[in-house]
């Protein structure tokens, strides 16, 4: 793990705001654990070794292609496109045969909500949804957000209420951008901007706009990748302001 410390002075209207590992409401952080169940949104999907993902940005954010999520070989397992690229304003995501898997809509308003849906469903038949956390609204908590949905991978029985579950995602660090995928008391995964797959790194706030980083992606067993690979593309389309 690297630690950066930064004190230049932050511009008035900072495209990227800092979370400061010194705010009295900064989280604590967890290390790595497997959840005590499943957890998907496509069981096809479930890793059952830790998995390193490798989340590419492509062109701009416009692009037919505008993500890349590759796993440790270079292997693409899922693309996303740009959310203009079709006459639906959402990103698509593809499995690695091109395959379509599900959609991401994103909602601009002060609560900037995501809608996940299966391809071409309206967004009222979301399989998931997203939203900022509260404290996500000042500059120290930017980036903080929640997703729930109904877990497909949950055990036959279960009610559908028992189904329905939020993970926390909390955002860390102080230049460089990191993320942890809270369920409950464990951390299931871990999303941050890659050192060693980026060819510089955007230490200075002046110098972040317009910018995404290559991120890198550690998924435990038992966790949907796809779910998670849907969380790292919302993360860095907040936190790094694509405007797609």
């Amino acid at each position: 793990m690297f630690w950066f410390s930064s004190h230049q002075q932050q511009p008035q209207s900072p495209p990227l705001p800092p979370l400061s590992s010194s705010s009295p409401k900064a989280q604590i952080r967890r290390t790595l654990k497997a959840p005590g169940r499943p957890i998907a949104i496509r069981k096809d999907h479930i890793t059952d070794t830790q998995t390193l993902l490798i989340v590419r940005p492509q062109g701009d954010a416009q692009s037919a292609v505008a993500y890349k999520i590759q796993d440790a070989d270079g292997l693409t397992l899922y693309t996303a496109t740009g959310r203009k690229f079709s006459d639906r304003p959402c990103r698509e995501f593809r499995d690695a045969s091109g395959l379509p898997l599900f959609e991401l809509h994103r909602k601009i308003s002060f609560k900037n909500n995501w809608s996940v849906t299966l391809p071409g469903s309206p967004i009222a038949s979301r399989i998931a949804k997203g939203a900022l956390r509260r404290s996500s609204f000042s500059t120290a908590g930017w980036g903080n957000f929640t997703i729930t949905f109904d877990n497909v991978a949950a055990a036959e029985g279960k009610r559908p209420e028992e189904c329905t579950m939020t993970l926390e995602v909390q955002r860390h660090g102080n230049v460089l951008a990191l993320f942890d995928v809270i369920d409950g008391d464990r951390k299931i995964a871990e999303v941050k901007e890659s050192i060693r797959h980026n060819e510089k790194l955007a230490l200075l706030p002046a110098s972040r706009y317009g910018y995404r980083p290559v991120l890198d992606v550690i998924v435990t067993p038992g966790v949907d990748m796809a779910l998670v690979a849907t969380i790292a593309v919302i993360a860095s389309d907040t936190v790094f302001a694509s405007n797609y």
